[in-house]
């Protein structure tokens, strides 16, 4: 027989160990289904780093789109400025054609409601007036109906009647 030496005697145990140690872990992983465990975490792994690409492409598509609206914006601000001024110009136009046509209104009712009080005014007036002289007569006739200037007037006619009748003589 052929003598083996120390060193070929450790090495072939060693080899023979793992051979064992890797038949007991092929067995191992065969039994407990760690290679699909395994296959399934690098699939995850795969469609999150696919997933992560896909965001990067999608956040940097919309980078470039919101770089290339912003590079427009001091265009779009001064837009926006124009036709809001435009559209204040013409909101104060209607504004003022509105105040002028209330203000109109509002001189007319005015105009209306003064011929009406001075047309009431002159009818209480003539009315006053009216009643006044009414008793202004009233007072002259009572005046003139009284006896004592009844006779006044008598006797002043009958002087006078006395002159002529004395010139005529």
């Amino acid at each position: 027989m052929h003598e083996v030496s120390l060193f070929e005697a450790i090495l072939q145990t060693n080899l023979i160990n793992f051979i064992i140690v890797i038949a007991t872990l092929a067995l191992i992983f065969k039994k407990a289904h760690l290679g699909d465990l395994i296959q399934k975490m690098a699939d995850d792994i795969k469609a999150d780093v696919e997933k992560s690409a896909l965001s990067a492409q999608s956040a940097l598509k919309e980078y470039k789109e919101v770089k290339k609206q912003t590079k427009d914006t001091p265009q779009l601000e001064e837009n926006i400025i124009k036709q809001a001024n435009i559209n204040a110009q013409i909101l104060k136009g209607k504004i003022q054609e509105k105040t002028n046509i209330k203000k109109e209104e509002i001189a007319q009712t005015l105009e209306r409601r003064k011929i009406s009080q001075a047309e009431k005014y002159k009818k209480l007036t003539a009315q006053e007036i009216y009643q006044a002289s009414v008793n202004i007569a009233q007072d002259e006739i009572k005046t003139m109906l009284n006896d004592e200037f009844h006779q006044k007037l008598i006797k002043s006619s009958i002087d006078e009647l006395d002159k002529i009748e004395g010139k005529l003589n």
